[in-house]
């Protein structure tokens, strides 16, 4: 199967094949790295997001990749709200410094201080975090430093989330937008419905 470029808001169904690995070739599979580099050669879906990123979608039979391009200086922070057969209720799924996971929706929103417990309690997937980096200042003033990540990338388990259509809403914090400012870049648009994906 020949995949395309996708634009455009509201629900968008992706199909895949579940062989899709198997015709990528010598390339194999994505390495959970932070980099989108590779997806192109695996033959990824391409889907276009708001203010010039792009989110590759790969899968094989056991799991599905999310890669989403960042412009230059950005940090790329995630929540990812993802409803799936495999799950009773939606998960967010966060990704900043530490990895988090707790219900979209109702009671038991996510940790409140960066010492939480509920830090690194995930169950499914994995991604890489945005990247520490020390420390800068001195005393009082003493803060964590981070440097800018090239995208945001996630690899999910078939086997936690179910097989069949995930829906998805994606959200993207401190991306350098197109006037300089670092914001917030959301897709589909919160009035639009979700983002699907038909996991085989």
């Amino acid at each position: 199967m020949a995949f395309g470029r996708v634009s455009g808001v509201g629900a968008l169904a992706m199909l895949f094949c579940s062989g899709c690995a198997s015709q990528a070739g010598p390339a194999g599979y994505p390495l959970l790295d932070g980099g989108c580099s590779e997806y192109e050669n695996l033959g990824a879906d391409i889907v276009e997001l708001p203010d010039g990123m792009v989110l590759n979608v790969f899968q094989d039979e056991s799991y599905v990749w999310l890669c989403a391009s960042l412009p230059p200086e950005s940090y790329g922070a995630a929540d990812i709200i993802i409803d799936a057969p495999g799950l009773d209720a939606p998960r967010n799924l966060h990704i900043s410094a530490q990895l988090g996971e707790w219900p979209a929706e109702g009671e038991g929103g996510g940790p409140e201080t960066a010492e939480s417990d509920q830090w690194w309690r995930v169950s499914g997937w994995s991604a890489i975090p945005v990247r520490f980096n020390g420390y800068q200042g001195e005393g009082d003033e003493r803060r964590a430093r981070f440097i800018p990540s090239d995208a945001r990338e996630l690899q999910l388990s078939k086997a936690h989330f179910g097989r069949g259509v995930w829906n998805l809403r994606l959200e993207f914090n401190l991306v350098r937008l197109p006037n300089g400012d670092l914001g917030t870049v959301t897709f589909p648009e919160e009035t639009a419905a979700s983002f699907d994906v038909e996991v085989k």
